[in-house]
């Protein structure tokens, strides 16, 4: 799933091309902003504002194309069966079998940016345009739904004793529990656009267009607040060693420790939108709107970078236990990077 896995940590398991040689890249007629996801047979899951959602295999050709009514933003959520679940701005979220077909469309009646996330029981959490937050049985009827006072972009992390968050553009980071009742919620300077990320400890990372990161508590008050000189909208990616990673409006790529303060910064030639994907080295993989893709070492230092043809926003890294990296890019590209 987004950030892959429930905690949003956006670690992989696997280690990284350390080289960055470029494989391949496959071509869609539409921008990449949905961040590419790794189904466990090796196939690449990609949406592409051209209104499609693509199944790629590691050799970078075509599998299937499951087409939408419009733009596709979300990235997939891959269920245990091997459903495949992906928002559209059409207003429906679909349900794909692992060959294509349509197993059942949701109608959320907005457009529907929001990356799934599958919970423990199977259930389906995305947020959609018209200011909720929508949970949806794997058989694709309605459970619940949670109204905030904006659009909810922010894809919902789980903790592990079930605790669901998620972030709405009206300010505030929610706590809820599954059954859909209200825990407690966690008010920010600025709109959100970004996704809560969980540590070991249970402590909640997000980031703010104030230009903040925020370490919340469990019980929901604030620990500590990291602060930077330009809005935030790159989601945190938190290290095995408890180091939080992600990128500013500064063009800056921030690493900082767990107590709240910088370990190190890495400055880029552009905004950093896109959040920090790390492989089993701690090596740093992130995009900037410099249209540059970057590997950062955990120390700091750039290993690689390569130059694509249009700037990477919302896109964020995804790694193949081969150590391929794939990254989308606004000119409509998906990239494979290897050794």
């Amino acid at each position: 799933m987004h950030r892959h896995d429930l905690k949003h940590t956006g670690q992989s398991p696997f280690l990284g091309s350390q080289k960055g040689h470029l494989k391949w890249s496959y071509k869609t007629s539409g921008a990449i902003t949905a961040s590419p996801i790794i189904g466990p047979d090796g196939t690449i899951y990609m949406g592409s504002k051209d209104g499609k959602l693509y199944a790629l295999s590691p050799q970078g050709e075509a599998k299937w194309v499951f087409p939408t009514e419009d733009a596709i933003e979300s990235s997939v959520a891959i269920a245990q069966d091997g459903t495949i679940y992906v928002g559209s701005w059409d207003g429906y979220l679909y349900a794909i079998n692992s060959d294509g077909s349509k197993k059942w469309a949701y109608p959320v009646r907005a457009g529907v940016p929001s990356s799934p996330t599958i919970g423990p029981e199977g259930t389906i959490y995305v947020g959609a345009w018209d200011d909720r937050l929508h949970a949806i049985s794997p058989q694709g009827d309605r459970k619940w739904s949670f109204r905030t006072q904006d659009h909810v972009l922010s894809s919902t992390a789980i903790a592990e004793d079930g605790t669901i968050y998620f972030c709405s553009q009206d300010d505030h980071l929610y706590a809820f529990n599954p059954d859909g009742t209200g825990k407690w919620s966690f008010r920010t300077q600025y709109i959100i656009n970004s996704s809560p990320a969980i540590g070991k400890d249970g402590m909640v990372y997000v980031t703010s267009e104030d230009g903040n990161l925020y370490a919340v508590r469990p019980d929901g008050y604030m620990k500590w607040v990291f602060k930077t000189s330009l809005d935030v909208d790159s989601s945190p990616a938190i290290g095995e060693d408890g180091t939080i990673y992600f990128g500013s409006g500064e063009g800056i790529l921030f690493a900082v420790n767990s107590d709240g303060t910088e370990k190190w910064n890495f400055q880029v030639g552009s905004t950093i939108v896109s959040s920090p994907t790390l492989g089993k080295d701690g090596t740093v993989y992130v995009g900037a709107r410099d249209g540059i893709f970057y590997a950062v070492g955990p120390d700091g230092r750039l290993k690689w970078s390569y130059k694509t043809s249009g700037p990477i926003e919302f896109s964020s890294a995804a790694i193949d236990k081969d150590g391929t990296v794939y990254i989308g890019s606004e000119d409509g590209s998906l990239y494979a990077f290897g050794d």
